[in-house]
């Protein structure tokens, strides 16, 4: 299932797109992005995902203006599945440290 979610006006997540039945590559991602785009999506800046190259792709190539951003809940997974079970709690507390900082930090 591929979802897509829009930050409206007031700052609130809402479901803007849902298409079944596609695979997570380049040619569905395109499909979908382009399918939304026809019903009216526009001044999409930020993409955000979970790094699939099939999505990023086809991000860049029908909202060219937009910037992707890696997800940070499948960034924190991709660290803890590579982490030693005895260091989880340690690293769990530096990446809590590094989201805490400040943009100017």
């Amino acid at each position: 299932m591929l979802i897509a979610l829009g930050v409206n006006e007031d700052g609130y997540r809402e479901v803007i797109g849902a298409a079944e039945g596609m695979r997570e590559n380049k040619t569905s991602w395109e499909s979908f992005f382009r399918w939304l785009k026809e019903r009216g999506l526009d001044g999409v800046r930020l993409v955000v995902g979970d790094k699939c190259m099939g999505m990023m792709d086809a991000a860049q190539e029908v909202f060219p203006e937009s910037k992707y951003q890696r997800c940070t809940v499948h960034f924190y997974r991709n660290v803890f599945s590579a982490t030693l079970r005895k260091r989880l709690k340690l690293v769990s507390n530096m990446l809590q440290a590094i989201a805490q900082e400040s943009k100017e930090a």
